[in-house]
Formats: structure tokens, C-alpha cells, sequence
């Protein structure tokens, strides 16, 4: 057997072991995730919304005419480690299950 076959069936293997850990990620895991400090999930089409200390927070547009704006408790200042891009990326994989 040649590396271009091993390879082909590596990448095979990659991806079947994925889309088993993404359906039992999708099982067990539900429609919120907790992270760091809050409880991220997603409301209808898209709105992506935090839960901190017990309030909602709008990490989108399409949540905020709901929801006040997370970069209220979380911006630059207060929490300069806090990525809300990535927590909107974390938030629409909540939207797609």
C-alpha cells in the first residue's frame, strides 16, 4: 500500500472519529454551554445570548434588541482576556443543533 493510500485512509479515520465525537457532543451536551463565567445559548434563528450572575446578556445583533449588550460586564477593561468573538462562534454551534 503507498503513503498517498495511508494518508487517504488516515484522513477517513479523522473524520469518521469527529462526526462520532460531534453526535455524542450533540447528545449529551444540549442547547447551552457553560463557560468561564457564564452559560452561553441560543435563542431562535441565531440570537446568541449569556447568562452571567444570573442576567442575560445579547452577544449578537440579532439578540440585541432583547438583551442588553454583553460588552456591558465584559469589554476590554473589566475582562481583557475575554474573547467575545469566539464566544459568538461557540453560541451559532449552539444554533446549529
Amino acid at each position: 500500500m503507498g503513503a498517498g493510500m495511508r494518508l487517504i485512509i488516515a484522513v477517513i479515520a479523522l473524520i469518521v472519529l469527529g462526526s462520532i465525537v460531534s453526535a455524542i457532543a450533540v447528545l449529551v451536551g444540549g442547547s447551552s454551554v457553560k463557560i468561564g463565567q457564564g452559560e452561553l445559548r441560543c435563542e431562535g434563528v441565531g440570537a446568541v445570548i449569556i447568562n452571567i450572575a444570573g442576567e442575560d446578556y445579547a452577544v449578537n445583533a440579532i439578540a440585541g434588541w432583547q438583551y442588553p449588550p454583553v460588552q456591558l460586564v465584559w469589554n476590554k477593561a473589566t475582562y481583557p482576556e475575554a474573547n467575545i468573538d469566539r464566544i459568538l462562534v461557540r453560541g451559532l454551534t449552539l444554533c446549529d443543533q
